[in-house]
Parts: C-alpha cells; sequence; structure tokens
C-alpha cells in the first residue's frame, strides 16, 4: 500500500495495512540528525534533506510544511514577546474596525484572487519537488477566520478589545472571513488539481490551559459564525478539516465541529482535554471525527521513559477503536528536551502494530497513561 493509498483508505474508514504516520514538527539539529542517522556536520550541509531523511527514518506517510532547524544553539521556534506590544491599544482594533467598509462586494473588491493563486502556487511548486515520496499534509494556518490577531497587537490590546469593543472585533472577523472563504476557494481547487490529500490542517489557538481565552459567549457571537464562513468552501468540496488544539478546548468543541471542524490535532491531557469524551460527537456532514494523536510534548516525550511512550501511542490506541480514523503525530513541536529515542520508539511502537488492531480494554474507558503513572 502507498503512502497515500493508506492516508485516503484512513480518511475513508477503510481497512489499512498499518496506522497512518505524520511527521514535520520536530526540533532541534542535534535531535533530527541522530534520527536521521547523520552526523550534524552532514545535516547542516543541507538541511532540508536532513529533515526529510529523519522522517522517513520514522516511517512517516505525510508531513506538514516541516520545520527546517539550521541553529544548532536555537532552542525553540519563535514565541509572542508581549513586551513587543507595550504601546498598542485596544483602540487600535476599533479604529482598523471603523474603516472596514459595510458592503461585502466592497470588502471583496480588494482581494486580487489571480496573486492569491500565485502566492499558493508558488508554495506547492516549491515544497512538493523537494518531499520525494513523502506526501504534503496541506497546511493552511489563515484558513479560518483569523482569531489570532494577538500576533499583530499583543494579547493585552487584543483581549481588552474583545471586551470593550467586542462588535468591532468580530467586525474584523467578518472581513478576513469574508477573504479566507475567497483564498479557500482557490485553495480547494488546487489541492484537486495538484492531487492533494483531502484534509487540512489549520486553526488558531483560542485557549490556554483554563479554557477559552475570552469569554465563550463572545465567540459564539463574534467568531464562530465568521469561522464557518472562511471554512463552508472545505466543508462543501468534502475535505476534512483538522483542527489544532492548545489548552483546554473542551468547553468549545462543539462550536468548533458545527463551525466546520470534522477533526482535532494535539490535546494537552493534563488540562483536562479528554478524547473519549470529544470522540462521542460527529461532524456537521455526520462523519466520526478523525484524529491526529498527539503524543504530549509536555509530558512523555521529554520527560517519559521509551515504555511511557508506547503505552502512550497504545493509549491512542484504545480510544480509537485500534487505530480507527488515528493518524500518530506530536501534540505540537517537539523541543530540543526531547531525547530522540523517544520519538523513535512511538513511531516504531506503532509501525509493529498490524491492523485489525484489537481493544486491550473493552467496556473500560482509556485513561491517559501519563496521568495513571504520575499521580498529581
Amino acid at each position: 500500500m502507498t503512502r497515500k493509498q493508506r492516508l485516503l483508505k484512513q480518511i475513508r474508514g477503510e481497512p489499512v495495512d498499518r496506522i497512518p504516520m505524520l511527521g514535520g514538527w520536530n526540533l532541534g539539529v542535534k535531535n533530527l540528525a541522530a534520527i536521521a542517522g547523520l552526523s550534524v556536520e552532514k545535516y547542516l550541509n543541507d538541511p532540508f534533506r536532513g529533515v526529510i531523511q529523519a522522517n522517513l527514518a520514522l516511517g512517516v506517510d505525510a508531513v506538514v510544511p516541516p520545520i527546517v532547524p539550521v541553529d544548532i544553539a536555537a532552542i525553540r521556534d519563535g514565541s509572542i514577546q508581549e513586551s513587543s506590544f507595550k504601546d498598542v491599544v485596544p483602540e487600535a482594533l476599533k479604529a482598523r474596525a471603523d474603516a472596514i467598509p459595510g458592503d461585502e462586494g466592497k470588502v471583496l473588491a480588494r482581494f486580487d484572487p489571480a496573486a492569491a493563486e500565485r502566492d499558493y502556487r508558488a508554495q506547492l511548486d516549491s515544497l512538493l519537488p523537494k518531499l520525494g515520496a513523502i506526501e504534503l499534509l496541506p497546511t493552511f494556518w489563515l484558513a479560518p477566520a483569523n482569531f489570532a490577531l494577538y500576533f499583530q497587537y499583543g494579547y493585552e490590546a487584543f483581549l481588552s478589545a474583545t471586551a470593550l469593543y467586542p462588535d468591532e472585533v468580530g467586525r474584523i472577523f467578518w472581513e478576513d472571513g469574508l477573504l479566507a472563504r475567497e483564498r479557500n476557494r482557490i485553495l480547494v481547487r488546487l489541492m484537486k488539481e495538484y492531487d492533494l490529500i483531502p484534509m487540512l490542517f489549520t486553526g488558531h489557538d483560542i485557549c490556554n490551559g483554563s479554557g477559552p481565552m475570552c469569554s465563550p459567549a463572545f465567540l459564539r457571537k463574534q467568531y464562530f459564525p465568521n469561522m464557518k464562513m472562511s471554512l463552508e468552501p472545505f466543508v462543501e468540496a468534502g475535505v476534512r478539516v483538522i483542527g489544532h488544539c492548545d489548552g483546554n478546548i473542551m468547553p468549545l468543541i462543539d462550536d468548533m465541529i458545527a463551525a466546520g471542524m470534522s477533526g482535532f490535532q494535539g490535546f494537552q491531557y493534563e488540562f483536562g482535554v479528554d478524547p473519549c469524551d470529544i470522540d462521542q460527537r460527529r461532524s456537521a456532514r455526520g462523519e466520526k471525527l478523525l484524529y491526529f494523536t498527539g503524543l504530549s510534548v509536555t509530558c512523555t516525550l521529554p520527560l517519559g521513559s521509551v515504555r511511557d511512550v508506547e503505552e502512550e501511542v497504545d493509549y491512542f490506541l484504545d480510544f480509537t477503536d485500534g487505530g480507527k480514523r488515528m493518524f500518530l503525530f506530536t501534540s505540537n513541536v517537539t523541543g530540543v528536551d526531547v531525547p530522540p529515542r523517544n520519538i523513535i520508539a512511538a513511531y516504531r511502537h506503532l509501525s509493529a502494530c498490524v491492523p485489525p488492531i484489537p481493544s486491550r480494554r473493552v467496556g473500560v474507558r482509556p485513561e491517559w497513561p501519563w496521568r495513571l503513572a504520575h499521580p498529581g
């Protein structure tokens, strides 16, 4: 079975020869070199090729547009520094909203579909030939209406604006949702033309460990309707939308599904995220949900033993009824603190599990093994 055949069959719920595996989010020059079986010097001679060799060694079927570390001393890949926005005020968002035309046609008149298509084609034409036999997992972070305005204004100004000027922030979401919908119509067409996997990996961080960053009532009125509008081209085309999930997303799961998501990636189990609970839902089209089952980058991968990692993979198999609708992935980018042996062990362990995989816990609700082994 080819990589693409395996991925397509898993999406459709058909039998596969093994559970599909995803990659592209491992950090650390030394880590990637070790996984690839290269010296650091040889990796640095061609870092992109080194990343692909590492993913081939893991046996992945597809990668997100891969992160390619080139700095041997780098610890992480980017972060928001609130100090950079110390002079930004909530009124900056209000001023932006006040300048948005109230008519949809006037908003779309400023959209250049030809330029958007050229940009997408350039991205795909540059990336696809470098992946070799590995499939590309289409990943476009701006496919949904852009919630992550904190990247432009900082958290304090953005969150203050959601409280002080909720309708104005909603107007920004509306404009971006309109533009995203038009971009996504182009993406759907290009995904078919380039014969890409009919899945989209996307999403914005809306939650922290405590739950939603701002009022769910605000989100339901001002954000989720615009997110739904933006994702409609994918839903209508049958492209499965997989949402990246950080923090405690449980209070918003139903909203995310109603807005067009039909699968999830990530899961910070330590904050109470319960995949068994999530799996009781169905997509807006009645589909069973898909899962990019996230190996924990906060607990199990950096702190655990090989056995801890293998037990976490078994947990994924348990809550997906033997790996149905499951794609192995990490919960987020892995840091340089993750021993390469743990990443290798996870993929190797799953590779050895040949479907059909019987459930080990018939009638028993699976629990996250790390919590059981490390209570409190």
